[in-house]
């Protein structure tokens, strides 16, 4: 009795470390203003892989849009989902702004 008791907290504690650890891709920008107020802000992103980052900051303040890097490991699902993200994403930005933002971006986002 006492073991399945243990075995059961032990699957509970388990099953709930993984529910946890479940990585959300939204990027959020946190500002502080001088009153020490802050403000969040979901950007919209590209998805690369890798482990070189690059600093995107002045692309991310003309555009609104972010990059986000994630680790070297490339799976099937991972691969479709960025690849669909960054062509809608490219989509959007070349309607909105033509070509000048891929210079200004300074890489070519993953499967484009």
């Amino acid at each position: 009795m006492k073991n399945s008791k243990l075995f059961l907290l032990l699957i509970m504690v388990s099953i709930s470390g993984v529910c946890f650890a479940q990585k959300n891709d939204e990027v959020k920008v946190t500002i502080k203003d001088k009153n020490g107020k802050r403000s969040a802000e979901i950007l919209p992103h590209f998805i690369q892989f890798g482990i070189m980052s690059k600093n995107h900051q002045d692309f991310r303040k003309k555009y609104n849009v972010d990059v986000v890097y994630q680790n070297c490991v490339i799976s099937p699902t991972l691969s479709k989902q960025a690849e669909k993200n960054n062509l809608a994403l490219a989509k959007e930005l070349t309607q909105k702004y033509g070509e000048a933002w891929k210079k200004d971006l300074g890489i070519i986002p993953y499967g484009l």
